[in-house]
């Protein structure tokens, strides 16, 4: 068996209006709470604030379930099949060019330096909080793009690392 053999071939029919009336209810069930908390301001009464708290605090997972009766199998279907098309689509490896591998490569390494520099000089860069932990979000997501950036053959390079039996295998250049 492959490994995508279990992914349906054919996109099933679209589910029509169910599936986006049950998006919708499932997209209120998520800000109701929210709403809930933002209403209460405006009641002095105890009992009411704590009524309407409540009854927001309740529905919002009926209604996630209620969504999900909502859409239904047929929407079920058509979701997988959409998420695990455009998984497949990302994550097979294809071959990346040499600029695109470079570039990979330049993101992968990049943040070493801020690294460093908050570890050895750590007075070079401003001691808020807030921007070391901006630096901090930034070059994090640098990395993680940088892998996806490098492609899978980069992934089986590391993985390679970790597997003792491991072998480098060069390609001879042909001179012409």
């Amino acid at each position: 068996m492959k490994k995508y053999d279990h992914i349906q071939k054919e996109e099933p029919p679209s589910p029509g209006i169910r599936f986006y009336i049950g998006l919708g209810v499932l997209g209120l069930s998520m800000i109701i709470l929210p709403i809930g908390i933002f209403l209460q301001q405006f009641f002095t009464d105890h009992f009411w604030r704590a009524f309407i708290l409540a009854v927001f605090w309740a529905s919002a997972p009926i209604m996630k379930v209620s969504s999900i009766a909502i859409l239904g199998k047929p929407s079920y279907l058509w979701i997988k099949y959409k998420f695990w098309h455009i998984f497949v689509k990302v994550t097979k490896p294809h071959e990346v060019s040499r600029r695109r591998y470079t570039i990979g490569l330049i993101m992968f390494c990049l943040p070493v330096i801020p690294n460093y520099i908050m570890s050895y000089a750590p007075n070079l860069i401003a001691d808020a909080y807030p921007t070391r932990l901006i630096i901090n979000i930034c070059i994090d997501a640098i990395f993680i793009c940088s892998w996806f950036v490098l492609g899978g053959d980069f992934w089986d390079k590391v993985r390679a690392l970790f597997t003792y039996t491991a072998k480098v295998k060069f390609e001879e250049k042909r001179e012409l």
